[in-house]
């Protein structure tokens, strides 16, 4: 006797390809089947496409076909690949894929949920910030032996009372990351970047006090954009209170939304007048603020994430640091699910600095649309013919149980 999943699998296999018209079509899980043309013959719709893709990048896509005379595009159904497979999957790869103890990441979590819970009491935070800083000594070490980072950025989805502190050690690990790559060789001042890194949001928890006492021009700042444009002078603030006295540390929180064009909060610093202990915050800042349920319902993707910050290193971030997060990360990071050029699908393992569209790839369903089993590892080559044709989806984050396991 058959489970239900196994009969709705079954049936997936014996009907792959799906007429779907266009009043379904983004009711539907599945990838376009085969280019949809224009009648001039030009592509409107190029096969491969993800239909959940389509939902978030191109919600008026039915519209759009409509004006073409178009009623039905087919669709495929590929199997599903969970966030779960893929965790329990990376134990058993050779080489193995290192990721940061997850013990140590809900140690750090619970240390800074502490500071924020007692930021009214002054001695209370201010020993909490002094605890978090011997913990943070830790991080640099740990970072340094976990190559793929972003498989060690852990999702905030079901822990609303976490998420600030989720966000803000995300953001620690992504500096610490990006700050071995542009400064190998300065063990201090990578420390530095972490710890500015995992405070930098810090100002944050003062908010309730201070919401009626701030005014710009003789108007109440309200919401968001009073958190934004005080957070980081209460963060340094504390910070000095604290007994913090290293000027990365300090420059990082107070300057880590300053941009690259002088159009930031608070001083509108530009260029190399921005600390660069905070030219590496704000780059790490972006790219988990984009791939987090922080500030966005839809985080996006890792790669629609680095696409989306190369288009502002002009006016927002030092080029030298986006740089090195492409370096380090490709254009598709670790935990990207992709779909192959011969048909297959995979996900991201690892990218090379010099090979940023060539990396190491899982790959979980084979051409026939079929489960590999157990899941094979491959190296994309620039002379294999095989290319990633487009990304699906992002397992790059991890939850954490309470007691710090990875699942």
């Amino acid at each position: 006797m058959f489970t239900g999943v196994q009969q709705r699998e079954m049936a997936v296999l014996k009907k792959k390809i799906w007429n779907v018209a266009l009043g379904e079509l983004l009711d539907v899980e599945g990838v376009v089947a085969e280019d949809v043309l224009s009648k001039s013959l030009s592509v409107i719709l190029p096969v491969g496409v993800s239909l959940k893709a389509l939902r978030q990048t191109q919600p008026e896509i039915v519209s759009q076909l409509l004006k073409h005379g178009v009623t039905h595009v087919k669709v495929k159904i590929v199997p599903a690949i969970t966030a779960g497979e893929f965790r329990a999957a990376l134990g058993s790869i050779v080489p193995s894929v290192a990721e940061l103890n997850p013990l140590l990441t809900r140690v750090t979590i619970h240390q800074f949920g502490v500071i924020y819970n007692n930021i009214e009491d002054r001695s209370t935070r201010e020993q909490g910030v002094r605890t978090m800083m011997n913990i943070a000594s830790r991080l640099p070490r740990e970072i340094r032996r976990t190559p793929q980072i972003t498989l060690s950025l852990v999702s905030a989805e079901d822990r609303e009372r976490e998420r600030a502190a989720i966000h803000s050690i995300n953001a620690a690990l992504l500096t610490g990351y990006i700050a071995n790559k542009v400064f190998p060789v300065w063990p201090a001042f990578i420390e530095a970047c972490v710890v500015g890194g995992l405070f930098h949001d810090i100002g944050k928890a003062f908010y309730h006090q201070y919401q009626h006492q701030y005014q710009d021009r003789g108007h109440v700042i309200h919401g968001d954009a009073k958190i934004f444009n005080y957070h980081p002078l209460l963060g340094e603030t504390l910070m000095k209170d604290s007994g913090v006295q290293d000027v990365s540390i300090l420059g990082a929180v107070r300057s880590h939304h300053e941009k690259w064009g002088g159009m930031g909060v608070p001083d509108r610093l530009s260029g190399e007048y921005i600390p660069m202990s905070a030219r590496i915050v704000a780059v790490a800042n972006a790219f988990e603020n984009m791939t987090s349920r922080l500030l966005a319902e839809e985080p996006c993707r890792g790669d629609q994430a680095v696409s989306m910050m190369i288009g502002l290193t002009s006016t927002d971030f030092d080029s030298r640091i986006m740089r090195a997060l492409l370096s380090a990360i490709g254009l598709y990071p670790p935990g990207t699910v992709v779909l192959l050029s011969d048909g297959r699908t995979g996900i991201v393992l690892e990218t090379k600095e010099r090979d940023l569209l060539c990396p190491r790839v899982l790959v979980c369903i084979d051409k026939n649309n079929r489960r590999v089993s157990p899941f094979e590892t491959m190296k994309i080559h620039k002379e294999g013919g095989i290319y990633i044709k487009e990304a699906l989806d992002d397992f790059a984050k991890r939850r954490l149980d309470p007691y710090g396991a990875a699942v």
